[in-house]
């Protein structure tokens, strides 16, 4: 008979490196695990942003005509839509389905940032900078949003992490893992790039005065920039079709930013608040991530006021990770507050996070509900009219996808696709087309008591041998149904 005794002290050995191992795993498991959760609670409650229904629409064509799209519009956009394009394929085009790649994405920045934030400041920093990453509500926005900003999330913290990494410990195999990460950055989405100017600094506090260490650096933006040289020239040529749209710059702007950034201005001024804390007496790594959630705004700050403009809240959310590792830094330095602290953050963004997820709170009109209504009340031989516009005709395909006896879009002579833009070609004779049509459901971008003034070509035919029967009001959106009353 054999006899096994344990070796003395071997349970405290086996504890010890348990306790290790939680150390080292519960800063990027716990804020994942718990950024997954918060992004799948009701992910589907929304409907569809109006920059969502272009990824639908987008990534349902084929790779040609994705190719002759980004050639016209949307080219900073071309590997989110192929992308999508793949993932759809596979995994089918419902709005979990769309939204669930970002979802997945969001987890994983905030398990790098918390794995970060624990190479900076410690294992508890960590976990507290992934936590309070998970709070900000337009962290849980973005994350059940189907466009790229999660994974630009993802990608800036996953290029910083490697970039500690290999000045750290420098080598061609980490250089090499760092230029392909911002490559990819860029890919997904160019403003991001300009994170670069915080990793410059970076390598300026850890590199003063030894110039040559800057060499493999400078190698991996060369690298970068070849691989995005397509996507800049062509987004520069189309920024004045895809920007169109914005304000010029003001102070205001600058002011009202950080709370639109983190989706409330509570959570903004607080995490500031703690941002600031940290940066009494700042070691060296707050100083370096001071300039990496800095100096990227700063930049696109500057640029905005010169008359280039790039100021959105969503294309700088990256920014708050880095932010997040600092917030968390000042937390952690403060530790007999640091839980009401956090308790007060937590209870801030309770508000933002509700708001987050109400129905129609994203950009776009509710074209769930109007599909909906047209389900309930369409007729075999019903017809569609839209205002001109993309947005409305898209939203209503999107919804209407399954529906076979959906009215028919008789005035649609090429799709959007066909095109290679984001919207379709109407016939130019809409009265003929109509002449044999008893019911049309007319469909417009925005509340009006008389939709008609919005298809002023039909105007005369809808009132003259017409009559509404139905008017639906929606956020952003109004339909009528108007039935013939004369041949």
């Amino acid at each position: 008979m054999t006899i096994t005794l344990d070796r003395p002290g071997g349970a405290t050995v086996r504890a010890v490196t348990a306790n290790r191992s939680a150390r080292r795993w519960l800063p990027i498991a716990g804020p994942g695990v718990a950024m997954l959760v918060i992004g799948l609670i009701r992910p589907t409650r929304t409907v569809l942003s109006w920059d969502e229904i272009a990824t639908a629409d987008v990534a349902h064509r084929s790779v040609g005509q994705i190719w002759q799209l980004i050639h016209h519009l949307d080219a900073v956009f071309g590997a989110y839509y192929l992308s999508m394009h793949v993932w759809i394929q596979l995994c089918g085009d419902s709005v979990l389905s769309l939204r669930l790649p970002s979802i997945l994405a969001m987890a994983g920045a905030a398990a790098l940032t918390g794995a970060l934030g624990a190479r900076l400041f410690g294992p508890a920093a960590g976990t507290l900078a992934g936590g309070l990453l998970c709070l900000v509500p337009n962290i849980s926005r973005y994350a059940a949003e189907a466009r790229p900003y999660a994974i630009a999330c993802l990608f800036s913290i996953l290029a910083l992490l490697l970039l500690h990494r290999a000045v750290e410990r420098p080598g061609v195999g980490r250089w090499t893992a760092y230029a392909a990460a911002i490559a990819v950055l860029g890919l997904f989405s160019l403003v991001a790039l300009s994170a670069l100017a915080g990793h410059a600094a970076v390598l300026l506090v850890r590199y003063r005065g030894e110039w040559r260490r800057w060499l493999p650096w400078c190698a991996a933006v060369l690298a970068t920039v070849v691989v995005v040289a397509p996507l800049i020239w062509w987004g520069l040529q189309q920024r004045d079709t895809q920007l169109h749209w914005m304000p010029p710059m003001t102070l205001g702007a600058v002011y009202s930013f950080p709370g639109l950034l983190a989706g409330s201005p509570e959570v903004a001024w607080l995490l500031l608040g703690l941002f600031g804390l940290a940066l009494i007496r700042p070691s060296r790594p707050v100083v370096e991530m001071a300039a990496v959630a800095l100096l990227p705004a700063a930049l696109i700050c500057a640029a905005a006021f010169a008359g280039v403009s790039f100021w959105v809240n969503r294309y700088l959310l990256f920014i708050l990770l880095p932010a997040a590792i600092i917030a968390a830094a000042g937390l952690y330095r403060s530790r007999r507050g640091s839980l009401l602290a956090l308790t007060v953050l937590a209870m801030a963004a309770v508000p933002g996070q509700l708001a987050v997820r109400r129905p129609t709170i994203k950009n776009g009109s509710d074209y769930r509900t109007l599909a909906a209504v047209i389900e309930r009340g369409q007729q075999p031989g019903d017809a569609i009219v839209f205002q001109r516009g993309r947005t409305m005709r898209a939203g209503l395909d999107y919804y209407l996808r399954a529906d076979r006896g959906r009215p028919q879009d008789v005035l649609l002579r090429r799709s959007a696709a066909q095109t290679a833009t984001l919207t379709a070609a109407e016939h130019t004779d809409p009265v003929t087309r109509l002449a044999g049509t008893d019911r049309i459901w007319l469909v417009a971008n925005g509340r009006f008591a008389d939709p008609v003034a919005t298809r002023p070509d039909l105007r005369r035919l809808l009132h003259d041998r017409f009559r509404r029967a139905g008017l639906w009001t929606v956020k952003n959106g109004t339909m009528a149904l108007y039935l013939r009353t004369t041949p």
